[in-house]
């Protein structure tokens, strides 16, 4: 089998000769014609391409330096322009690998960009590959179309979380690929000896993976605790029915005992939608369980079907040593560090999940009864697997999935799925708690947060006049002004995006100067780190950067500098939402307009004695108000500073 070159540099490569490099192989994009694309863009591609194998072997070596049963390496790959044909084409250039794996198996496809797992091999290596490099990138990475011969690989896709440089190229689908995978993605021995956590999949999901065997341990169908449960939740049914407010819309209500027949829930039904809904209120804990660790950190023995894979550690384990497990010759690695960054990547991928259920994308999970046996009473998706996905990433702060849920709380669609209001039961205090956990994202853009501060405030007025409840002009005032502070955060950060975007609009022709903010591809080895320019050459084409984590500095052109990146919170990747799903997310529109809020404020600042706020804001708003078009609003909101002002 052909190895990749030892040098670090390409001096053996070209030293060899097109005469003896018979085992290389070049490769290019094509026009719709069929010939070389000579264009920039085309050498862009492949350059990027070359950039992508590159930082695949940075996550390769990270996974070796935690010593897996099987190390892997991504063959080195070269860009060569062919400056005597025509146009110049650019060609990636490697090492053409031959032979075949100790199983026999030539060149093969373990896993794609899309959620492809191959079965018929299924190693475990490639799988846990992937997952690794999701957790030891903190979730802004996660390598996948793993493909090659034994554990030589070539030709990679990198699924980037935030917006960088190599994102440009057109496999990469951010949260959405990422998703992808986990769904199909098989915890193992493997991984559980890597350290990595255990991805939660829904009982469905489960069911499909033929993973885990049916959870017997709920309760039964005739106990009494189970029979409180579906009151409790047929109370709920009937509750979404009685309340007449502004925030309740329902298109069709039969009356809450027709209701009651159409909302159909089996006991594990009651019990999964019952222990989401609590879980979406608590923060994520990764400890031992999320590892499949004892509490001692000893490894859990996974159990395994008569006839399947037999694991690579035996159920006889041994104690724990600096809380790493050695069995059989083989040292466990500890649990990998789970950073709130990897906890905000995870919600993304968790959120992105639960819009694809609603698409309709996995048809192949929903789970039929026997009342449902023909097609048209099938569900179009399974949601229940989507409340369990927005549950987990509403845990882990995710505002998006935050909205979805607390809209669902009170009646109100949500984009993310149509079924999802007639599943989850109403309860006003839930949607409110999901409305404060979203305002209280600290790794979140605030535009989306103003949202959930626009609806917190519509329940509490809804409570308020519906006389159901008291709530204090102190709480009002307080979440009055913590959403008007997001918007105004909101603001600022979308000026940030704005001139970020200025900025590489004019591109590197206007030139670095000394003191910019840039990322550096450190030592050419595919991975950027941040870092300020501290010298310009005469012409330009070269600067020496200084990196900010030990402070070495490095010479480099231009071509591998690129600005800093706005903070990754503020945008949501190669693919936003909206592109990557393929609909506009309607649950992060404002209930309010900006001078609604200033104005329904006002008057509670006066009514506590803060006057001269009062008339500062009914100012403010009337301005607002008239750059709307809101011309009679506007007058209106004049007149009630006037009146304060006398």
């Amino acid at each position: 089998m052909a190895t990749p070159p030892q040098s670090a540099s390409n001096h053996r490569f070209h030293s060899y000769g097109w005469s003896r490099a018979l085992n290389y192989v070049a490769k290019c994009y094509l026009t719709e014609d069929g010939v070389p694309d000579t264009s920039q863009q085309g050498s862009d591609a492949v350059l990027t391409d070359i950039m992508l194998q590159y930082e695949a072997n940075h996550w390769a070596n990270e996974f070796n330096k935690s010593d897996p049963p099987r190390k892997i390496d991504f063959i080195r790959a070269y860009a060569m322009e062919f400056v005597d044909r025509p146009g110049k084409p650019m060609f990636a250039v490697e090492r053409f690998i031959a032979g075949s794996d100790s199983y026999g198996n030539g060149f093969l496809k373990h896993n794609t960009n899309s959620g492809f797992v191959d079965l018929d091999t299924h190693r475990k290596t490639p799988q846990v590959f992937s997952a690794h490099s999701f957790y030891a990138s903190h979730g802004e990475r996660l390598v996948a179309d793993i493909q090659g011969v034994g554990d030589l690989y070539t030709d990679p896709q990198l699924t980037i979380d935030s917006a960088t440089e190599l994102s440009g190229n057109t496999g990469d689908l951010g949260p959405r690929g990422m998703a992808l995978f986990f769904k199909t993605f098989r915890h193992c021995d493997m991984s559980d000896l890597m350290g990595i956590p255990i991805f939660p999949l829904s009982r469905n999901e489960r069911r499909l993976q033929a993973k885990y065997d049916e959870d017997e341990s709920t309760l039964s169908e005739e106990s009494s605790a189970f029979q409180e449960l579906k009151c409790k939740f047929q109370r709920l049914d009937v509750n979404r029915e009685r309340r007449k407010s502004v925030l309740m819309r329902p298109i069709d209500i039969n009356g809450p005992e027709d209701k009651a027949d159409t909302i159909r829930r089996s006991k594990s039904d009651v019990d999964e939608i019952t222990t989401c809904l609590q879980l979406a209120l608590n923060d994520t804990v990764f400890d031992h369980k999320a590892f499949h660790r004892f509490e001692s950190g000893e490894l859990k023995p996974r159990h395994f079907k008569h006839g399947a894979n037999k694991p690579i550690i035996s159920s006889s384990m041994r104690n724990v040593k600096s809380r790493s497990t050695v069995v059989k010759g083989i040292k466990a690695c500890p649990p990998i560090e789970i950073s709130d960054k990897t906890k905000t990547n995870l919600g993304k991928v968790h959120y992105h999940l639960a819009c694809l259920h609603g698409m309709d994308r996995f048809p192949e999970v929903v789970h039929t009864t026997p009342n449902q046996s023909s097609i048209e009473d099938r569900p179009s998706h399974d949601v229940f697997s989507v409340v369990f996905h927005l549950s987990h990433a509403a845990s882990l702060y995710n505002v998006p999935a935050c909205l979805s849920l607390a809209r669902a709380r009170v009646g109100l669609d949500s984009c993310v799925s149509p079924l999802l209001n007639n599943t989850v039961p109403v309860d006003f205090e839930s949607s409110k708690e999901l409305c404060m956990r979203a305002m209280r994202a600290t790794r979140a853009p605030a535009a989306s947060k103003v949202a959930a501060g626009c609806l917190l405030f519509q329940i509490l007025e809804d409570e308020e006049n519906s006389g159901e409840g008291v709530i204090g002009d102190t709480e009002k005032i307080r979440v009055l002004e913590d959403t008007l502070l997001l918007i105004d955060t909101s603001r600022k950060e979308s000026e940030l995006m704005k001139e970020h975007a200025a900025k590489q609009s004019r591109g590197k022709a206007a030139g670095f100067k000394c003191g910019d903010k840039v990322e550096a591809n450190y030592f050419m080895e595919g991975t950027f780190y941040p870092g300020v320019i501290i010298e310009v050459n005469e012409d330009g084409s070269n600067v020496v950067v200084q990196y900010e984590d030990d402070g070495s500095s490095e010479e480099l052109t231009v071509e591998n500098v690129r600005s800093m990146e706005p903070s990754s919170e503020l945008s949501n990747g190669p693919l936003s939402d909206e592109e990557a799903l393929g609909q506009i997310n309607h649950d992060e529109e404002c209930l309010f307009e900006e001078f609604e809020l200033m104005a329904k404020l006002a008057p509670l600042l006066e009514k506590i004695g803060r006057r001269t706020d009062a008339i500062e804001l009914f100012h403010n708003a009337a301005e607002i108000a008239m750059n709307c078009g809101k011309m009679k609003t506007a007058n209106d909101l004049s007149m009630h500073a006037a009146e304060l002002e006398g």
